[in-house]
């Protein structure tokens, strides 16, 4: 069975998720519920920006005069 990990963001160090242990093995430092560097959050600010132009695309095919 995996564990998940949680880098913390003061020292950097792999700490493995044990139950309700927010705190870094390492320096103590509370751990981050999310990553700032998370490629998940970066991928879902894609996808929402990719809509976001293909729909203004899509309306200026229709709305600018031929």
């Amino acid at each position: 069975m995996s564990q998940k990990t949680k880098t913390c963001l003061f020292c950097q160090t792999e700490n493995t998720c044990e139950g309700d242990n927010n705190q870094c093995q390492q320096c103590g430092m509370e751990l981050p519920e999310k990553h700032p560097n998370d490629r998940n959050i970066k991928v879902r600010f894609f996808f929402k920006a990719f809509w976001v132009i293909a729909v203004f695309c899509i309306v200026m095919v229709f709305y600018l005069p031929r």
